[in-house]
């Protein structure tokens, strides 16, 4: 299996609460976030997604997300999504630092680990007795 092709789609999501407010009067109304999609020569398809906290937590942040996967973004093509090392060794060495870049693509990864072995992502994590995570598991991954 290889990867074929990384997407990235920005997606205003707008509050519930209708704003999100900081010291200093600054406030949100939408959280800029990065869906990131991941497809592969056998059809699989992972998505992950990178949500900030609004640009006066870290102003970069949002197109830091896309800018970085056009940089990764060529060196994974032909790879395996399914070699989560490798695939982390890949990325650390294109891109120095910026772990909120690579998660989007991570989590998109581990989607597609899930499809192709059948298991939720939460069982390939450690399972619902896991110590190190929180996370709950329902159906699919």
């Amino acid at each position: 299996m290889k990867i074929t092709r990384i997407l990235a789609y920005r997606v205003e999501l707008p509050l519930h609460e209708t704003t999100y407010k900081w010291s200093g009067g600054k406030s949100v109304t939408v959280f800029d976030s990065t869906v990131v999609r991941v497809e592969t020569d056998t059809g699989l398809v992972g998505h992950g997604e990178v949500c900030p906290l609004g640009p006066f937590y870290l102003p970069a942040y949002a197109d830091g997300v896309r800018a970085g996967l056009r940089e990764l973004g060529p060196h994974l093509l032909g790879e395996d999504p399914r070699q989560l090392a490798k695939l982390n060794r890949i990325m650390d060495a294109a891109l120095k630092g910026h772990p909120y870049v690579k998660s989007g693509i991570d989590i998109a990864c581990w989607d597609i680990l899930g499809q192709a072995t059948g298991m939720p992502v939460c069982e390939l994590l450690g399972g619902l007795g896991a110590t190190r995570s929180r996370a709950h598991c329902q159906g699919r991954a």
